[in-house]
């Protein structure tokens, strides 16, 4: 069984009120682990067994789409979902990365399971270096659009929060918003190095004329 690769990579989104709260969060304040908790919670709304798989074809893998029945597909995607309600309806985050490291165990190319251990990683306080891998994996393998662009927005949250070179993050977010994410496109817009210029170039000439403007003593 193939996954599905979403045609309307291109397509413009329209934002949440609760997606432009959340890069005000991200690029106002610490990362607080809500953009987190949040994708967790996303990864499975509305989910039935047939959802995409975030499948990849690896070049060194017994574990190929093509040789992994529908019915452990359906099992794997099973237990995912039950380890993410551990996380984020029982609060149970090292249980949930357990789980998901017995389905990477069982699945390496199993790119979603690598996504939703790495957000439980980084609510949990891991190191990022262990996010990342995990964020990296994902992308490797993924082979469907909402996969590949959470990984990589949050690959640029947790580069941002470490302070990584801003080019790395601002192409992770270009990332990410090139496959529909639409926090991505949001963040992508906040991070482009053209805008920020901008607005300190924006930011100073208001200063300037609030200083002319007001009464000297």
């Amino acid at each position: 069984m193939s996954p599905n690769i979403s045609s309307s990579c291109n397509a413009p989104l329209k934002a949440s009120a609760h997606d432009t709260n959340l890069v005000d969060i991200l690029f106002t304040s610490a990362l607080d682990g809500e953009y987190v908790r949040d994708q967790i919670s996303g990864t499975f709304a509305g989910y039935t067994p047939k959802q995409d798989s975030g499948l990849a074809t690896p070049t060194s893998s017994d574990d190929t789409p093509s040789q992994i029945s529908e019915s452990k597909l359906v099992e794997l995607q099973g237990r995912e979902h039950r380890a993410i309600l551990a996380a984020e309806r029982d609060g149970n985050l090292q249980g949930a990365i357990s789980q998901l490291s017995q389905i990477i165990q069982d699945c390496p190319s199993y790119a979603s399971a690598y996504n939703n251990r790495a957000q439980a990683l980084r609510l949990d306080g891991a190191d990022p270096s262990a996010v990342l891998t995990d964020l990296d994996s994902a992308i490797r393998y993924a082979q469907d659009d909402k996969t590949l662009g959470q990984a990589y927005t949050q690959k640029g949250i947790v580069l941002k929060a470490i302070e990584a070179d801003q080019d790395d993050v601002f192409n992770c977010f270009a990332q990410g918003a090139k496959c529909g994410n639409e926090v991505a496109r949001l963040a992508m817009a906040k991070e482009n190095p053209y805008a920020k210029m901008c607005g300190k170039i924006v930011s100073e000439a208001m200063r300037q004329l609030r200083t002319a403007s007001s009464p000297k003593s």
